[in-house]
Order: structure tokens, then C-alpha cells, then sequence
């Protein structure tokens, strides 16, 4: 299955458990205890858990995005749109430090 054909089983799924008619913080939550769980696999090199825990958090954060009534495409692309120009420096470790930030340390 595709992902476009995925978004609408995940919401189906949701609508089933009467999640999308919760409080939002409570899948705000669920996104957290994703992240540590996907911390916790990446940490010990669980390949299998870490591919399971990246899944299981797009899941709870495309809950979240209808709860909250957000269109994660929407967010996606802004974000993009955002960052697609960006300039700055990425140190030898491989974090990302933009240029306006570079310019206010200076």
C-alpha cells in the first residue's frame, strides 16, 4: 500500500477507536512516548523497533494533525518552503547551524 492510500486507512483506523474525537493532548502525549520508544531503538541499534517506532509516530502525529486541525501536507510543504532556500554551515558532527544564526553569534 501506497502512502496517499495510507492516510485514509490511518484516519478510518482512528475514527474506529473514537480517537479522532479525543482530546488532542492525550495523542500529543502518545507522539512523545513514541519518540522515546524510537530513542530507545536507534540507541540500541534495533533496526527492527526503530523502523516500527518511526511508523507507529507518523501514525500518532497524523492523528494529532486532525485533532488539532492542522492538513500535514500543508505543514510539510510550509515547512519546506521554509527551509528550501536556507543557507548557513553544518558542523562535523552534522548539525545544521543557519546563517542568521552564524550572523548573531558575530
Amino acid at each position: 500500500m501506497n502512502y496517499e492510500e495510507l492516510i485514509p486507512k490511518i484516519a478510518e483506523w482512528a475514527h474506529e477507536r473514537k480517537i479522532d474525537e479525543a482530546d488532542p493532548r492525550v495523542e500529543f502525549m502518545k507522539m512523545a512516548e513514541e519518540l522515546g520508544e524510537l530513542s530507545a531503538a536507534y540507541n540500541k541499534k534495533n533496526h527492527a523497533k526503530l523502523v516500527d517506532s518511526i511508523g507507529d509516530l507518523q501514525i500518532a502525529l497524523l492523528i494529532f494533525c486532525r485533532l488539532v486541525g492542522v492538513d500535514h501536507k500543508e505543514a510539510l510543504n510550509a515547512a519546506y518552503q521554509e527551509i528550501a532556500h536556507r543557507t548557513g554551515m553544518t558542523t562535523p558532527d552534522g548539525v545544521f547551524i543557519k546563517k542568521s544564526d552564524i550572523e548573531k553569534e558575530n
